[in-house]
Order: structure tokens, then sequence, then C-alpha cells
């Protein structure tokens, strides 16, 4: 061994390489999701705020439905966001669903992800939840299709942000909160804090 020093000192380089490479690695793929979730956050009460004013001014009516048929849009709810999100397990990402694969088809892919994803914000409304929640949902949809549009980095957005499953998140939040007595109060404060949950 005495003979060879030089091959002790290239081990332990390539070995100081690969763990920082690896630290590296996870350092910046925890910074990149922390800013990809504080714009998308941002981007989300931008939206969503302007879309309120606007289902305000419409009037949508707000109705109570029988339990049994809430339970089912429920079940959809969750049915649709399971299959858009997570349908595939993986480790990294804790799984990717049609949304992500959907993407992979430049335009349309993203259209057709947006056009099933939009049912659960049909079913949201179909609950009688309140517009600021509606808008909310709306508008985690409209920033999941517009940043899924752009090629490689859309398709990784889409793996990780998970639209779906966060809207569904905020659908049960918001029938909580007004299955309390002061529900109302509760059900705009449950719209608003759901993403920091996820």
């Amino acid at each position: 061994m005495s003979s060879h020093p030089w091959i002790w000192v290239v081990v332990s380089l390539i070995a100081g390489g690969l763990l920082f490479v690896l630290v590296a690695y996870v350092v910046v793929r925890w910074l990149a999701f922390r800013i990809a979730s504080r714009v998308a956050e941002s981007a989300e009460r931008r939206l969503a705020g302007s879309l309120q004013r606007r289902l305000d001014r419409t009037g949508v009516l707000r109705q109570r439905l029988d339990p049994e048929l809430e339970a089912r849009y429920l079940r959809d709810i969750d049915r649709l966001a399971w299959v858009m999100d997570r349908l595939v397990p993986m480790p990294i990402v804790g799984g990717v669903g049609l949304d992500a694969v959907l993407g992979l088809i430049p335009g349309v892919g993203d259209a057709i992800g947006f056009g099933v994803s939009a049912l659960i914000v049909i079913r949201a409304a179909q609950l009688g939840l309140a517009p600021d929640v509606i808008s909310r949902l709306l508008a985690i949809q409209l920033i999941d299709v517009a940043l899924g549009a752009i090629p490689v980095a859309g398709d990784l957005f889409d793996a990780v942000y998970k639209a779906d499953l966060r809207s569904a998140a905020i659908v049960r939040q918001a029938l909580a909160a007004r299955a309390r007595p002061d529900g109302r109060d509760r059900e705009l404060r449950a719209g608003r804090s759901s993403s920091r949950l996820l």
C-alpha cells in the first residue's frame, strides 16, 4: 500500500466529490421547492382575490346538499385528486398522476389535464362552497395549467405541486369549517391556509 499513496488521495477526492454533489443536490432541490411553493402561493392569493370579486358579483348560490350526495361528491373529488396526482407511487415526490403524464404531451396534454381537474371545482360549486373557496380552487388550477405548460420544468412542477390534492384538501377543510356553528369565518381561513398544510 505504501507504494501507491496517490490511490488513497484519488479515492478520498472521489468520495469527497460525491458527498459534495449529494449535499449540493439536496440543498438545491430544497431551495427550488421552497421558491416554487412561495411563488405559487403568492400567485394563488392574487388570482383568487381577483376571481372572488368576480364571483361575488355573479351571486353564486350557496346551497346545502343532502349528506349522501355530499359524501358522493367528496369521494369523486378524492378519487379524481388521487388519479391526477398520485396514481403511480414514487419515492421522491410521493407519487405521479395523470396530470404529470398528460403534461408530457405539448399543449394538448395540459389542456386535457385542466379539463379533468376542473371537475373538482365543479363539484365544489355543487357542494355549495363559498365563492372565496371556489376562487381559490380556480386559482390553483389555473396556476397548475400555466406553469405546467412550460416544457420540461412544467412537467416537474406538475409532479411536485399536486394541484388536485391541494384542491381536495381545501374542499374538505371548507366543508369541515361549514359544519361548525360559526363556519362562515372559518371557511374563508380554511381556503387560505390549507396550502401551507400540503
